[in-house]
């Protein structure tokens, strides 16, 4: 069954470290988003897999992607 065009997952963040990525998901769930981290468990098991994966990716639906983008923007730009 393939999903819609707007039910596709596109990457908004990718982190270096775990516990980051998992911030980053948090923030966009408290505002409304369904965020994923799909690689958790995978760096869970071995953190190192990280830099193999290119990063840990925390995606949403891409009918989300642009509030996200505005949502971590705007995070960043407060914590800057």
């Amino acid at each position: 069954m393939m999903r819609a065009m707007d039910d596709e997952l596109v990457t908004v963040h990718n982190a270096n470290w775990l516990h980051e990525a998992l911030f980053v998901k948090t923030v966009l769930e408290g505002d409304g988003i369904e965020a994923y981290v799909p690689d958790e468990h995978t760096v869970s098991v071995d953190p190192a897999l990280a830099t193999a994966l290119g990063g840990i990716r925390v995606m949403v639906r891409a009918s989300d992607e642009s509030r996200a983008r505005d949502v971590l923007a705007a995070v960043l730009k407060e914590h800057s």
